[in-house]
């Protein structure tokens, strides 16, 4: 029921009239550090102008992370997994001119040995935007996990991830075109 409220509403959001009111710039290239399910990452991002100064955004990227170990005592973890990231997101995003409120709904993907190959989180942060071409963007942001799937026990302790450390914030810095 949940599901099919969020579609509807973005289906509402999107089928709404996109008015064009600047030369704003509707692309982003941006490296992500943490966040995103991955220690680092490199994504594209498109945006849509919604109203006179709000937007959607859309990121699709490649990234990497590793098996999170802790090793005591000489006791080795051995050898340790690599992960590709496929992290994505759809957000909407508020503000005046350059600053702007940013939430909506993120996954990554992971691809290598792993239990959970799929991470859902919501994003919620601070987005810095140039009203022109050719300048840095900004993002500092927040992506609390949604589970996705039940627990085997209360006590298990593998959530939001089992294989991988799992940070809730990052910091991308991009280039607007």
């Amino acid at each position: 029921m949940n599901l099919k409220l969020i579609f509807l509403f973005l289906f509402l959001l999107l089928s709404n009239k996109v008015v064009w009111t600047q030369d704003r710039p509707l692309n982003n290239i941006s490296l992500n550090l943490l966040g995103d399910a991955s220690r680092i990452s490199i994504n594209y991002e498109k945006q849509y102008l919604v109203g006179k100064s709000n937007f959607l955004s859309t990121k699709l990227g490649l990234g990497y992370n590793q098996e999170f170990c802790i090793s005591f005592w000489g006791i080795s973890c051995s050898p340790i997994e690599d992960y590709l990231t496929i992290p994505h997101h759809f957000t909407a995003n508020i503000g005046k001119r350059r600053s702007f409120f940013e939430f909506g709904l993120g996954g990554t993907m992971l691809y290598g040995k792993t239990t959970w190959p799929y991470i859902l989180y919501g994003v919620i942060g601070y987005r810095f935007q140039p009203l022109q071409s050719n300048k840095f963007n900004f993002r500092i942001y927040l992506q609390p996990p949604i589970p996705i799937r039940k627990l085997k026990k209360p006590v298990d302790n593998d959530f939001p991830h089992p294989d991988i450390l799992y940070i809730p914030f990052g910091v991308s810095v991009g280039y607007s075109f």
